[in-house]
């Protein structure tokens, strides 16, 4: 674990969003109607809250996740893989009447390209906006993902009557996303998302967002690494050079590894930095118990041994 202070060592980042599991799967190609064989696999934790918040938990900082799944066994699996990773689970709601959400994660063995299919569940259409009560006030950050709007706001309406700062991943496009972007205090665009709003200027579409209420805005872009934007600063940041084995969940590494730098106190450059090297070294891994990062130590080690992309 990496030598915090006691104030920063006590730091818990609570995270709301969907929790799936991922059956995870190489293979040469995808043959429609036929059966396929497949080289390598694996059980895993999915979700960007999920993956982020175990993330944080194996550099070091105290997290809780609130989520709500199915009383079945997937949702038995998701307890047991994120208590393995010692990511609290006490407000975590089994509700009986819905299904754990599931997605088949296809990874082509050559590029490390990944196809999903998936499915949300009845997470996104959840209503119990009482639920964000459990939203204690000893977090100093939110992550959430706007898979449901409406649960999503009650929680970031609760961190902030808290002073606790909330994180936006926008992940793919969906509803109501664009309101709750505004809401947040930064936002991460996935280059999934930016390209479909700004596909020739991520600055453009940095500097659009900051206009609307977020004070810091990350555009991610794959092998070229970030672009970081504030009301002072708008740079880039390079990825690192790798050969990739398996893309699925790199982002959701860049986002733990993202808070991990804010809750350092680390400059923009220092974070977007060691953000692009975790998102990078895990490109490079297949599946995520080796994916994430065990230490701060082990991302450092990562930059000095391998070039940027330019």
């Amino acid at each position: 674990m990496p030598n915090l202070d006691s104030a920063q060592h006590f730091t818990k980042v609570a995270g709301f969003g969907l929790a799936v599991i991922d059956v995870l799967m190489a293979t040469e190609s995808i043959v429609l109607e036929e059966k396929n064989p497949i080289s390598r696999q694996a059980i895993q934790i999915g979700g960007v809250i999920p993956t982020a918040l175990a993330t944080l938990t194996r550099l070091g900082i105290p997290t809780e996740l609130h989520t709500i799944v199915g009383k079945d066994t997937l949702g038995d699996e998701i307890a047991t893989i994120l208590k393995h990773e010692r990511v609290a689970l006490d407000n975590v709601i089994e509700n009986p009447d819905i299904e754990t959400p599931f997605a088949c994660v296809i990874v082509n063995k050559y590029s490390g390209a990944r196809t999903i299919f998936y499915s949300t569940g009845s997470f996104s259409t959840l209503t119990n906006t009482e639920y964000a009560a459990t939203l204690r006030p000893d977090s100093r950050f939110l992550l959430v993902d706007g898979h449901n709007p409406m649960l999503t706001h009650a929680f970031i309406e609760k961190a902030h009557a808290q002073n606790i700062r909330v994180l936006l991943d926008m992940g793919n496009p969906k509803p109501g996303i664009e309101a709750l972007a505004c809401e947040s205090d930064a936002i991460i665009v996935p280059h999934v998302y930016w390209k479909t709003i700004s596909p020739d200027s991520p600055e453009k579409m940095i500097k659009d967002y900051l206009s609307k209420g977020p004070t810091l805005v990350v555009a991610t872009m794959e092998e070229k690494g970030c672009m970081v934007g504030t009301g002072e600063t708008i740079f880039h940041k390079p990825s690192y050079k790798v050969t990739a084995a398996d893309t699925n969940g790199t982002g959701d590494v860049f986002f733990g590894a993202f808070t991990y730098g804010l809750i350092r106190n680390w400059s923009l450059e220092k974070t977007a930095a060691f953000s692009c090297a975790a998102a990078a070294r895990s490109c490079a891994i297949f599946g995520k118990e080796d994916k994430l990062p065990h230490s701060e130590a082990e991302v450092n080690e990562f930059i000095k041994t391998h070039t940027t992309t330019g």
